[in-house]
């Protein structure tokens, strides 16, 4: 069981909704990866914008953390 919230597995609703928004992205797809739910929300809302740029026709930018 994890120790505390942060350390708590992505849910499975994340993890389609991050294969789904790297298709969308045309960027390989990151849900075969472990997240914790936390890191996985906050790459599911940078994924919304670079799927949200490509839906547009502009090129993607690729941010380096």
């Amino acid at each position: 069981m994890p120790s505390r919230e942060t350390d708590t597995p992505m849910t499975d609703a994340q993890r389609e909704e991050i294969k789904r928004l790297c298709h969308e992205a045309e960027i390989p797809d990151k849900s075969g990866e472990l997240y914790t739910q936390q890191t996985a929300q906050a790459l599911i809302e940078d994924l919304r914008e670079k799927a949200s740029t490509v839906r547009r026709g502009q090129p993607s930018v690729h941010r380096h953390q």
